[in-house]
């Protein structure tokens, strides 16, 4: 077994670009650390395996920066094929523990500069280039992040922009998690730490043979750790594949490499591009496939069986079934798909409102986040992909957003209704099978319904399912609909005629009571005097007793109907709007109710029936 200090003698590490990004979360480097503080003085710890590939001279030749240090000090460079998240993690510790000492300082007998050429960079005699002892393949996102933000260095005073995505953000993540953990340690405990992390951490350090098949070795390896996605494994399988393709120039295959790297780069910027929310990577690509080339509801992960086993496969590359035109087609609509599943998922976004262009779009999209997309992402990602015009891909939101919302959360159909039917209809859509304008009509025939077809919606499931919130010792009505929220924001909303410039749906998350569920002032026994206690709760867990804000109401403090109505004044239009009433009481819920249950029939083109009828979808009163 060899460690950190013998494995970096004369040799450059780069992760090649099959590689996946930097994963590790707190979680991990938590056990990374807790073992290191674990480790006795003089003891050791195995770490793991590191399995490297040596690069050929044909791929090291156009590494410029490089070229150097491999004919001229004569180290070898290797591509990591196992072990890049703990590898990088020690490099990434290492840094941090240089960057804690002084220029003038030795750890272990050896100076800054020392420990500096040996894991992070050397210059060459004449200064004029510097190389890389550990790093990415440059096309890359992180190549650059790396360097700039890792290891603060900027080539020839010109930074380059660099690419945010969610690996980049793990890789400071890293960073900052030493930095907190080591920041104020003297230099006998650094000493200690860099001995640990360089002497003391035993790898079982494997070169492998050229004649291996390294892009399988990749898959079999790299599934031991922390599994890889689909995603992948898939870019993976594509470049071996590329290698194999019948009567296709090796120029040829050389180009297609590279496109599948790229598009790649594409997919993993856009997966992870909003940082705070890295989209997955394999529900990205289940949808894809969905839309790309069927659906399968009798077999689980049939996306995966029909890519790695049906699909792209080694045996019908090597009969010459598998062209070259199957892959770069299939990989010019995944890079394009991810651009768009990243609109989708991300619409208030810089980068998509500049892919999307369209004010509108945005707008229902969001409402799609909040209600969930259900069955129709594939669906509405067809759309995009295809490049099907604003107005009819907004007519399809506003027609999914409608069937998310009256068939799942006021009809209470099953949460499989039309998921079939739908996912069908995406490859249905891509592949020029259905025209957009005939699955518009369709899903508005799924919820409405014509003269001879009754749709899905059905006010009478609400009722039911109304009934039984009221009705249970365990539930409060209204209150316990799932989505109050979404419907409360959507009636905020049409009072703020329908402007979402002074909205923001992650600060409008208190549901506020008017009328307390269980009061005590004398405010409002007054009113309540001659109320039941099940009388009571109807009223208080009533619709129109809601208001949806920003304010933090503390639910526990009872207040007066006039002392709630000074922090109305100051809040959303729904909070305002209750300022003109001079009471609050069975009255004035219900008629608020009953308008709150109009505009519910206007938002999504419904007949709840008369007054009569949608009072009784009001329960104020058992």
């Amino acid at each position: 077994m060899d460690n950190i200090k013998s494995i970096f003698n004369d040799k450059i590490f780069r992760i090649p670009d099959y590689q996946r990004g930097y994963s590790w979360d707190n979680t991990h480097l938590n056990d990374f650390w807790q073992d290191l503080m674990n480790l006795q003085r003089n003891r050791i710890h195995y770490t793991g395996m590191i399995s490297v590939e040596e690069v050929q001279k044909k791929e090291y030749s156009e590494w410029k920066e490089d070229k150097w240090i491999i004919e001229g000090k004569n180290d070898k460079p290797y591509f990591i094929v196992d072990g890049q998240q703990r590898i990088t993690t020690i490099i990434i510790l290492i840094w941090t523990i240089l960057d804690q000492i002084e220029e003038d300082q030795e750890l272990s007998f050896e100076s800054k500069d020392q420990i500096r050429s040996k894991y992070i960079y050397t210059e060459n005699p004449k200064g004029d280039q510097r190389s890389y002892v550990f790093g990415y393949h440059k096309d890359n996102p992180s190549y650059e992040f790396l360097k700039q933000e890792i290891f603060e260095q900027v080539d020839n005073n010109q930074q380059i922009d660099l690419e945010e995505t969610a690996y980049t953000n793990k890789l400071l993540n890293a960073k900052h998690f030493f930095v907190k953990k080591i920041t104020g340690w003297n230099l006998k405990k650094l000493e200690n730490l860099y001995n640990k992390v360089t002497k003391s951490l035993k790898f079982d350090f494997k070169i492998l043979q050229e004649d291996l098949d390294i892009f399988i070795v990749f898959e079999t390896m790299n599934n031991r750790g922390k599994p890889l996605s689909n995603l992948e494994k898939l870019k993976n399988r594509l470049i071996y594949l590329s290698t194999l393709l019948k009567d296709v120039e090796d120029e040829n295959k050389k180009e297609l490499r590279e496109r599948i790297n790229d598009k790649w780069k594409v997919i993993y910027k856009y997966l992870g591009l909003n940082k705070d929310k890295k989209l997955d990577d394999d529900s990205f690509l289940q949808s894809h496939w969905i839309m790309y080339m069927r659906y399968e509801r009798r077999e689980p992960e049939f996306y995966a069986i029909d890519i790695f086993d049906r699909v792209f496969t080694t045996q019908r590359a090597l009969k010459g079934e598998l062209k070259y035109e199957d892959v770069d087609n299939y990989i010019n609509s995944i890079g394009k798909g991810a651009r768009m599943w990243f609109c989708m998922y991300n619409p208030s976004h810089r980068h998509a409102c500049e892919i999307l262009q369209s004010n509108d779009l945005i707008i229902w999209l969001k409402k799609q986040n909040r209600l969930g997309f259900k069955a129709f992402a594939p669906l509405i990602l067809a759309a995009f992909v295809k490049g099907i015009q604003n107005e009819k891909v907004l007519d399809l939101l506003i027609l999914t957003e409608a069937y998310v919302f009256l068939i799942f959360n006021v009809s209470i159909r099953r949460s499989n209704t039309g998921t079939y039917h739908f996912n069908a209809m995406a490859s249905q859509l891509y592949s020029d099978e259905l025209t957009i304008d005939e699955i518009i009509d369709d899903i508005s025939l799924w919820i409405y319904g014509d003269r001879d077809v009754h749709g899905y919606f059905d006010e009478s499931n609400f009722y039911s399912f109304l009934k039984d919130l009221f009705v249970r010792d365990t539930t409060n009505g209204y209150h316990d609909w799932k989505y109050l929220r979404y419907f409360l924001y959507e009636y905020e909303l049409y009072l703020n005629n329908n402007s979402e410039n002074d909205m923001d749906w992650n600060k409008f998350k208190n549901i506020h009571y008017v009328m307390p569920q269980n009061p005590h002032l004398n405010c409002w026994k007054s009113i309540l005097n001659t109320y039941s206690k099940m009388d009571k709760k109807h009223l208080s867990n009533s619709l129109g007793n809601f208001v949806l804000s920003t304010n933090k109401y503390d639910e526990d403090e009872e207040m007066c109907f006039e002392d709630q109505k000074h922090l109305f004044i100051k809040g959303c239009k729904m909070e305002q709007a209750l300022v003109s009433y001079d009471n609050w009481g069975y009255e004035e819920i219900e008629q608020r109710g009953l308008d709150m249950l109009s505009f519910m029939e206007v938002r999504w083109d419904i007949d709840l029936g008369n007054s009569e009828q949608k009072n009784k979808l009001l329960f104020p009163y058992t």
